[in-house]
């Protein structure tokens, strides 16, 4: 027997269940089973619970044994409307994606008996439930696919609906119609990204029409607290301040109308939308400054000033959602915390911010699961791994870069689980990639540094069988390069020749795509060939290898001149001695040590320069400097012993330092 509150419901049920111990044929049997689950479908209403779901599926089903669509096809269609409603309310419980397909299922069947011809209030109705449950199925799978089926669904409840004959379902049809936009919107490329945004944001305009604050301010303030949704989406591709301001203003009108002690779930849900548009325009606006219509209160107060403000919304909300009642909305928003404290670390307090990102993330995986809610662990894991990442720099560096490795691995397992658009799935690749090879340099043991090393060319390998050079060239060359300095870091332990190669190549290829496309990567990318040759040059073909390099920093030279980047021109030039000082050993050695101790010279001096100069600041990045002026200097007095060795006696070439050390 169910327990509860001896509601009417209940009472009924109790009766309906004592009746299946008497007599009776097998339509009377189902008739009785329909009774027990349509009062299970009320009690639901008032408050989900599994067992009653499960109650209630059960008798539908026995039910069912008897509807057939051949015998009893209107009382089948009938217990199928009502059997969706259940597995729709199980979904918010357990199984989510697996119930919504029960539940889409089941409408799908009933709107084949109760069609827009003949019952056309009652087809729409369904279809937009179908939109729901097609939207929040969206969110776990197929996200494009399923987006577009609720947003059909929407269109086709609106055939009925209108704005004078039936303008309170209109108006709901509308807003649904524009929150599936807003689903579609999330799996598009930028252009329909925003075309998707716009049409939401008409589509709440229109619903918003019906509804009047004064008459209606709850469902006033409901379609102002979607709008910001809207208007936050759009800021993601176009006029990112101008939208957040948009958002900021339609929250604040829904905040008049939604209150903490009337509407407190409302409230929070409004409250976490203000959190998202100030953390935005946080992001946006790095700077305080007063926007042109000169309202400083909707331009901010700054970055800082809109991280705190973020953080008020989202803590505000965590007052209502607890994680004991409503989990899902309280991972949410730990998730949005972590969020918000990753962006304040940029400007104050680095590493008490990433802890609090990281308890924060923890909170939100505490509820998120890989099967049940893979886009949210996706993000929160996101959160982990750049908190980690940031840390590593700062501290503990080979913990916390492992760290951030496994949250990133864990990151690109759901993303791959999720199905998610390519292009996500490859900016995640690229992000294990760099971690990776970020470890790589800490490692203790070869074997260890080769695992991470292979496991960056893997990923970095995935990323370039989606990114195309025509359609996303700046994408693809990044993934060269990652596969350049895998490939670089493995040829120190493993296959020192094969896989130097290998990362020449990668580098040739992203210094194709740079030379179109951005003079100062294309500049880096040429230091970077030129490194490699050198390394190369000492295992083989060195004189040859040994005039690609030379040819390399010169013209990367071109564009890290003394007069714009001095540091950067020194560098190279160091890499360009370095090569002459190789080459001797196969040309005119004189010749090749002349242009290596001019080379160095002209580094030492920009070393030597730069240093004086930050000492006179107190800047202890001198200290650097001096060390770098001090590494040339030693290189200079290697070239000029040379000389000397090589006019008495023509000894041996003595060792230098690696380009870059």
């Amino acid at each position: 027997m169910l327990a509860g509150d001896n509601s009417e419901y209940e009472k009924a049920l109790i009766v309906f269940e004592k009746m299946l111990a008497f007599e009776m044929d097998h339509l009377q049997r189902s008739n009785i089973q329909r009774r027990i689950g349509d009062n299970c479908l009320e009690i639901i209403k008032q408050k989900n619970d599994l067992k009653i779901c499960e109650h209630a599926i059960d008798a539908y089903e026995n039910a069912l044994l008897v509807y057939t669509q051949e015998h009893y096809p209107i009382l089948r269609a009938r217990v199928m409307r009502s059997l969706g409603f259940v597995y729709a309310a199980l979904a918010d419980l357990v199984n989510r994606a697996k119930n919504l397909k029960h539940a889409t299922l089941c409408w799908e069947e009933f709107l084949t008996i109760f069609s827009l011809t003949a019952t056309p209030e009652e087809h729409a109705s369904i279809q937009n439930e179908l939109c729901c449950a097609y939207r929040k199925l969206a969110e776990l799978e197929s996200r494009q696919e399923n987006g577009k089926r609720a947003v059909e669904a929407c269109k086709t409840a609106l055939r009925v609906y209108n704005l004078k004959d039936s303008p309170l379902q209109f108006a709901r049809a509308k807003a649904n119609l524009a929150s599936s936009h807003l689903t579609l919107a999330q799996a598009a490329n930028a252009a329909d990204h925003a075309k998707s945004c716009k049409e939401a944001i008409l589509a709440y305009q229109e619903a918003v029409q019906v509804y009047s604050p004064v008459r209606s301010p709850m469902q006033y303030a409901a379609i102002k607290n979607n709008l910001a949704i809207a208007y936050l989406s759009l800021s993601e591709t176009e006029d990112k301040a101008g939208n957040c301001r948009l958002a900021l203003a339609a929250c604040r009108e829904a905040l008049i109308y939604r209150t903490e002690e009337d509407q407190p779930l409302a409230y929070a849900a409004t409250q976490n939308n203000l959190g998202n548009a100030y953390l935005a325009l946080a992001e946006e606006n790095e700077e305080a400054k007063e926007g042109e219509d000169g309202d400083e209160e909707l331009d901010g107060q700054g970055f800082l000033e809109n991280c705190r403000r973020a953080q008020d919304a989202y803590s505000n909300a965590l007052q209502i959602y607890s994680r004991e009642e409503f989990p899902r909305l309280y991972a949410t928003a730990q998730n949005n915390l972590a969020n918000v404290y990753l962006t304040q670390g940029q400007r104050e307090d680095k590493v008490g911010n990433c802890m609090k990102a990281i308890l924060a993330a923890e909170e939100a995986l505490s509820v998120f699961s890989l099967e049940d809610s893979p886009e949210d662990y996706a993000e929160a894991k996101g959160s982990l791994w750049l908190a980690y990442l940031t840390l590593a720099d700062i501290e503990y560096q080979a913990e916390n870069c492992s760290l951030a490795l496994e949250a990133c691995e864990d990151r690109l397992h759901s993303y791959r689980a999720w199905a998610v658009q390519p292009l996500q799935l490859a900016s995640c690749c690229k992000d294990l990639a760099m971690t990776a090879i970020m470890l790589s340099d800490m490692e203790i043991s070869a074997g260890a540094k080769a695992e991470d090393c292979k496991k960056a060319i893997s990923v970095a390998l995935e990323a370039l069988q989606i990114y195309s050079a025509q359609s996303q060239p700046e994408e693809y060359a990044e993934a060269q390069i990652l596969l350049w300095a895998a490939y670089s870091a493995l040829a120190e332990v493993q296959d020192c020749s094969e896989n130097c190669q290998k990362a020449i190549g990668a580098c040739q290829a992203a210094i194709r795509i740079y030379e179109r496309i951005s003079p100062a990567e294309h500049a880096d990318a040429l230091k970077n060939l030129g490194y490699s040759f050198i390394t190369l040059a000492e295992m083989e073909d060195r004189a040859e290898n040994c005039h690609r390099a030379i040819e390399a920093c010169e013209r990367a030279l071109q564009y890290y001149t003394l007069e714009t980047a001095p540091l950067e021109h020194a560098e190279i030039l160091k890499d360009l001695a370095f090569a002459h000082v190789t080459l001797s050993a196969e040309e005119d050695k004189e010749e090749c040590y002349k242009k290596a101790l001019k080379a160095y010279k002209k580094a030492f001096k920009i070393y030597q320069t730069k240093s004086e100069e930050l000492e006179r600041q107190g800047d202890p990045g001198a200290h650097e400097m001096r060390e770098q002026a001090e590494k040339c200097h030693r290189s200079m007095q290697s070239c000029k012993a040379t000389f000397k060795a090589g006019r008495k006696a023509g000894t041996a070439v003595p060792p230098h330092e690696r380009p870059g050390a």
